[in-house]
């Protein structure tokens, strides 16, 4: 990894692993719930330990004074939005290049592995980290497992997966095949449990940072819980939009995390900080 790509990810990386708050979905949602002021939550959540926020490129132009000590990770591409009828792969929409003018920390851009544009979605992923190597901007791969595609985007966009296999199978495949297209980090969803999930970060060959989603179950305690395995089995790192910022204590849900994922603290004492 070449000296600015490591320089840039000091500013996420302070600690040995990273807790990043997402709040990209407007992109393909419009004005969820919990983002109608990107500006506000910005200040709130640079208020706390967390780390870094991942962010789109309209966004950051409006919340620039607001970041403070904040690493950014910058969305890269965009295509379709709850209103597309079928999924097809994303596009560009900033070039590493003009990202890295913009100072941001990384990159991030989604690679759709096991859908009938996934030649196309990785050729885009190999293409887009050759050029943010050239620029010294670190590369996320958001890389899912097929069979929770349609999960994600809480819709059936995408065709069921060809060949059929379970989630920790997926995930430990997919996130192999990202990393050799090139990218640094690899952003994907838990395989269910911390054994599963060991072999995907040790096989990997990146860092592996882990999504939030339906699968972190309800409630306070399951969420610290979800984050406790993630770090058991190794992640880089958690990545929690929803969960945080609809929650009616987001600063202090975030400091248990922080607790968790920063500090290797237990879901018990980590809880506390919830009173």
């Amino acid at each position: 990894m070449n000296a600015g790509k490591q320089l840039r990810l000091r500013h996420i990386w302070k600690h040995r692993r990273a807790v990043i708050i997402p709040f990209d979905h407007g992109q393909y949602g419009g004005v969820p719930k919990g983002l109608e002021d990107p500006r506000r939550l910005t200040e709130r959540i640079a208020s706390t330990a967390a780390d870094a926020i991942l962010v789109t490129p309209g966004v950051l132009a409006s919340i620039v004074r607001f970041v403070g000590s904040l690493g950014v990770v910058l969305r890269l591409d965009g295509g379709f939005t709850k209103y597309t009828p079928i999924a097809g792969d994303y596009e560009s929409v900033v070039t590493p290049a003009h990202a890295a003018s913009l100072g941001v920390d990384a990159g991030i851009v989604f690679t759709f592995v096991g859908t009938s544009f996934d030649a196309r979605s990785l050729a885009r992923l190999g293409r887009t980290a050759e050029e943010a190597d050239r620029y010294g901007l670190p590369l996320i791969s958001e890389a899912l497992p097929p069979s929770l595609l349609n999960d994600h985007f809480e819709r059936k966009l995408f065709e069921a997966p060809h060949i059929q296999g379970n989630v920790a199978d997926e995930t430990l495949n997919v996130v192999r095949i990202a990393a050799e297209h090139g990218a640094d980090i690899i952003k994907t969803r838990y395989s269910g449990d911390v054994k599963s999930f060991r072999a995907v970060v040790r096989s990997c060959g990146a860092k592996v940072i882990v999504a939030g989603g339906p699968k972190t179950g309800k409630g306070d305690e399951a969420l610290l819980q979800f984050t406790r395995e993630c770090v058991d089995a190794g992640a880089a790192g958690i990545v929690f939009g929803r969960s945080v910022w609809h929650h009616p204590r987001m600063e202090k849900l975030i400091a248990a995390l922080c607790a968790i994922v920063h500090e290797d603290d237990t879901v018990h004492h980590a809880a506390k900080l919830l009173k």
